[in-house]
């Protein structure tokens, strides 16, 4: 047993009444309670939308978590600050620019494929959407924004 248990029987010990040893039960737990962080059915739904590049089900998602969907949706967009749909969207855009920046042989229709979009437009309307470029143009200047960050940390490391 850890020492915070020890302690709680120490206390429990001294309790000279079944409600002051409720009393002193309630206040631990609530001190464990509140030092654990959080996660809730939501809190998990948005780490399996991460895990799975945005390629759930929404409804599957709050019917797992116990929730109908218009509940979810609210509790999600509460808690995350956007709708669990355009959560996976993003996620699956992400996962989509990740997966082509290091296979420079997939063809980004081997991607909208991989990615579970409809077609290579749907993958194109999605990357125009977020960041305002077509998936070729994105991927250039993340390219062009990597190597301006390598020779800048090179550069650093030269003795002056």
């Amino acid at each position: 047993m850890g020492p915070s248990v020890s302690h709680l029987q120490e206390r429990l010990g001294v309790c000279g009444s079944f409600e002051e040893r409720a009393k002193v039960t309630d206040d631990f737990l609530l001190c464990i309670s509140l030092a654990r962080p959080q996660c809730d059915g939501v809190s998990a739904a948005a780490n399996e939308i991460l895990l799975r590049h945005g390629q759930v089900r929404i409804a599957e998602l709050a019917d797992r978590v116990g929730l109908s969907l218009r509940q979810f949706e609210r509790r999600f967009t509460e808690r995350v600050g956007v709708r669990p749909k355009l959560y996976a969207r993003i996620a699956r855009f992400e996962a989509a620019l990740d997966s082509r920046a290091r296979s420079q042989t997939k063809s980004w229709t081997d991607v909208a494929h991989e990615f579970g979009y409809h077609d290579q437009m749907h993958l194109i309307h999605d990357f125009e959407q977020f960041s305002g470029e077509t998936p070729t143009n994105l991927l250039t200047e993340v390219e062009k924004a990597h190597r301006a960050l390598i020779d800048a940390v090179r550069l650093s490391r030269l003795p002056p």
